[in-house]
């Protein structure tokens, strides 16, 4: 598997030298573009002629800079625009970057007043850790601010604990899949931690294309290292597509990463996540592409620390406690997916660099693993988000209105059982017992309900899973012409999915991704 390493560090899609000087060019144009109406640009060009490869590195890489440049850029192409930094405010980013440039210091521009700055390790290719007493002078305040409005609330104090268990992570990255994370992670500048309450609420890892350079981490969940390795590469892979795309044809045309994403860009469904009232399951090109680019790594990761989990839990302890890493077989299933439905429904949004990199990572792809799913399955993913959904219900609020919702969805999901159990010839392995969900308590309903209906829901994955011959798909033993046990399945999650998320009782979402971009 170490050779895999190797592969997904080479040139041009996982070469983050390469990657690195093209989004360098790409801002330097950019600008190059701003110098006439903007003269901090020009100051900053020039600065930058002057300045050593590791300040150029730190600079052009910091998110703040960053943002002034795309905003300002994006306004004289546009028009005007409501943003979290003012065309002003902009300018004054790019002027004082421009100065600090000047001072010859090997950081970035944030950390001009953070002597007492905590990095992850070395502090020339990988990042520091955010804390909210660093936000003095006024790029630390504009940072601030923007990070306020852009994501509903700030960022947390980090605990000596939260920054052992980062380094701890990042040890394991570096023992397991050196060169892939260490690449990824040199596409980070800042980390930040989130307390995972209001704003931060279910969101465990969180990065969005619009802020470039940073991501967060919930502190409630930085508890198990294996966990915090999974997601710092997980985020760390976004911020190095995201340098990728800044100077490459990865879409053809740019869509907009936001809730507001228009309907007919969003055309890959990832099943294994609930939809919501909104349709949050649905995603365009670009979180597609984000999502297959993170899966085809975690799938690597994942099952080297399958691997080398017995010889190193003396030191990380175990894989699955607390926090659990993702099992390296979701990650393959959902990586396969994920190609495909880019093939399938996205091919004409994608750009050439684009289609290119769908073609190198399912290269990889195929080559790692030797039992991938066959070609148009989806049983496993459904029910994937079946079992998500009631193992969350487990801590769901007691309600008059949720008891009501289970028990009139134990009904229909048994009756649809018994239905799908016979269309494949099997109602031998019908257990009465299991389908039959307790009936709604109008008074005294309580948790028991959320566990019996629990149950149900692992009783029938299992034995429809068990069932299936190759694990994956129920058609091939239907015994009526037409029928289609997997659909059967499907309209029966589907349909539970809407009738949950109207009763609010589960959450719609893995929160990360893009976006946040797609959580494993």
């Amino acid at each position: 598997m170490n050779a895999f390493d190797t592969v997904l560090s080479r040139k041009p899609f996982g070469d983050s030298v390469y990657v690195h000087e093209q989004m360098h060019l790409t801002f330097k144009r950019r600008l190059g573009k701003l110098s006439t109406s903007v003269p901090a640009a020009h100051h900053l060009l020039a600065a930058l002629q002057q300045a050593t490869p590791q300040a150029e590195y730190r600079t052009l890489g910091d998110p703040l800079l960053r943002r002034a440049v795309q905003q300002l850029l994006t306004q004289e192409i546009v028009g005007p625009q409501q943003n979290a930094l003012s065309s002003q405010v902009s300018a004054q980013v790019i002027e004082a970057v421009a100065q600090h440039v000047e001072t010859d210091a090997a950081h970035g521009p944030l950390q001009a007043y953070a002597a007492d700055a905590q990095w992850l390790d070395d502090p020339s290719r990988t990042p520091w850790i955010w804390s909210p007493g660093q936000n003095r002078g006024f790029l630390g305040e504009a940072f601030s601010r923007l990070i306020e409005q852009q994501f509903g609330a700030g960022l947390a104090q980090p605990s000596d604990d939260d920054l052992a268990l980062l380094r701890q992570g990042f040890r394991i990255l570096d023992e397991l899949l050196p060169l892939t994370a260490r690449g990824a992670l040199s596409h980070t500048h800042l980390i930040g931690i989130t307390s995972g309450t209001d704003a931060w609420t279910g969101k465990s890892s969180t990065s969005q294309f619009t802020v470039v350079g940073i991501f967060f981490l919930n502190r409630k969940l930085i508890q198990n290292p294996w966990w915090v390795a999974e997601h710092l590469l997980h985020e760390a892979l976004h911020q190095k597509l995201y340098d990728f795309r800044h100077a490459h044809s990865m879409l053809v045309r740019d869509l907009n990463d936001s809730p507001n994403v228009p309907a007919e860009g969003r055309r890959v469904v990832s099943l294994w996540n609930a939809p919501g009232l909104d349709g949050s399951n649905r995603w365009n090109s670009h979180r597609a592409m984000a999502a297959l680019h993170v899966y085809v790594h975690l799938a690597l990761l994942c099952s080297l620390a399958e691997q080398h989990a017995p010889r190193l839990r003396g030191t990380y302890g175990p894989l699955d406690a607390p926090s659990p890493m993702t099992p390296s077989r979701k990650a393959f299933e959902r990586a396969h997916y994920l190609a495909e439905s880019l093939r399938a429904g996205c091919w004409d949004e994608l750009g050439l660099a684009g289609r290119r990199m769908v073609d190198w990572l399912q290269a990889i792809l195929d080559a790692m693993d030797e039992t991938p799913p066959p070609t148009g399955s989806f049983l496993h993913l459904i029910l994937d988000r079946y079992i998500k959904e009631a193992r969350r219900l487990r801590n769901a609020p007691v309600s008059n209105d949720l008891a009501i919702t289970l028990a009139a969805l134990g009904r229909s999901e048994a009756d649809t059982f018994r239905k799908v159990m016979s269309v494949v010839g099997a109602k031998e392995n019908l257990d009465t017992s299991a389908t039959e969900p307790v009936p709604p308590l109008a008074q005294d309903h309580h948790a028991d309900d959320h566990a019996a209906f629990a149950q149900q829901r692992h009783h029938i994955a299992d034995t429809l899973l068990r069932l299936a011959p190759n694990g994956y798909s129920l058609d091939s033993l239907c015994q009526l012409p037409g029928a289609s046990a997997d659909e059967m399945v499907r309209c029966m999650v589907e349909t539970s999915s809407q009738e949950l998320a109207t009763t609010s009782a589960a959450t719609p979402t893995d929160r990360g991704l893009p976006h946040s971009l797609p959580s494993p």
